[in-house]
């Protein structure tokens, strides 16, 4: 089966349902082996052939191309390491709550996107947009006060009526003691109160207190501190992206500081290479000139950007 889920009961009686999508799983897999063969079949193609225009390229051109190649297998890498498609909704009865959680295609880097309560269910129902196909329905579960949280897991499309959507159902239903959706609601749904579950009360000691003391003397809010800490993996591609746009504002600065003193400019293009001359098309060369510098200032915030996160290793920081 392509798409489906696994249901699984533990000692205490909490109940997993692995999702399971082999479709996304094999095209995770197949993008990142073509990234790391393409890569090398064409770095092997190009040694092999002493005639190649490539062999002849200066320094820094050589070394642009050689970190393009390295930028198609991490991102290859990337995709694997940082794609949720091992999701799995664990409910729990003893403790009230359920999670909605990701892992990646090794199996690894946990991440939990949505904890929500589940002790006082009133009802499931079935969502669908107007004139929207049956694989976009979305379960949601009504709780009795008029909070409500999506069950619908990301991989695995809920389409009513099917043998696998019916088990899914019956499952969460059984559990839940509530019971099973036969109809399907289209449209809006009504207005509910949506209430952000926090597992946890307010820590009143220890150094949760002292941070948030240290905040409100600095007047700052938990939302204004760093959003989220990058691995090693995206660290690595940061940097390696940052490297190369810097590499290639360099190349951009090399050709247009000389074009700007001689008055001679060489821009590429679709059909060739153009050369424009500041003593007879001086609009023209101006225009080009001032394209080009942008390009430069734009290449450089970026690489910048890309730098500067590798190394904080943060989305976002404070200054």
């Amino acid at each position: 089966m392509l798409f489906g889920h696994r249901f699984e009961r533990t000692a205490q009686d909490d109940l997993h349902i692995h999702s399971r999508n082999l479709v996304q799983s094999a095209f995770v897999l197949l993008t990142g082996a073509l990234a790391f063969i393409l890569p090398v079949a064409f770095a092997v193609f190009v040694i092999a052939d002493e005639g190649s225009p490539l062999t002849d390229l200066d320094p820094l051109t050589s070394l642009l191309f050689v970190l393009g190649l390295l930028l198609i297998p991490a991102l290859g890498l990337l995709l694997m390491v940082y794609t949720g498609i091992r999701e799995t909704l664990l409910l729990s009865r003893r403790d009230g709550e359920g999670k909605r959680r990701t892992r990646n295609f090794f199996g690894r880097r946990e991440r939990v996107h949505s904890v929500f309560r589940i002790d006082t269910p009133n009802y499931l129902e079935l969502r669908r947009p107007p004139d929207a196909e049956p694989a976009y329905t979305q379960l949601w579960l009504v709780m009795r006060d008029g909070t409500e949280h999506r069950l619908t897991t990301d991989n695995v499309p809920v389409v009513p009526g099917s043998q696998r959507t019916d088990m899914w159902l019956r499952e969460l239903a059984d559990y839940l003691n509530v019971a099973v959706p036969t109809e399907v609601v289209v449209g809006s749904a009504a207005a509910v109160k949506k209430a952000t579950y926090r597992r946890a009360p307010a820590p009143t000691s220890g150094k949760a207190v002292r941070e948030a003391r240290q905040r409100k003397t600095k007047g700052l809010k938990p939302s204004d501190e760093s959003t989220e800490k990058l691995g090693t993996p995206a660290r690595a591609l940061l940097l390696l992206m940052g490297v190369f746009l810097a590499l290639l504002e360099l190349s951009h600065v090399i050709a247009l500081v000389p074009a700007l003193f001689a008055g001679r400019l060489r821009v590429g293009g679709r059909t060739g290479t153009t050369t424009f001359y500041w003593a007879e098309q001086p609009l023209t060369f101006s225009f080009n000139m001032l394209v080009g510098m942008a390009e430069v200032l734009i290449i450089g915030l970026i690489a910048w950007g890309c730098l500067h996160m590798a190394i904080r290793g943060r989305m976002s920081s404070n200054p």
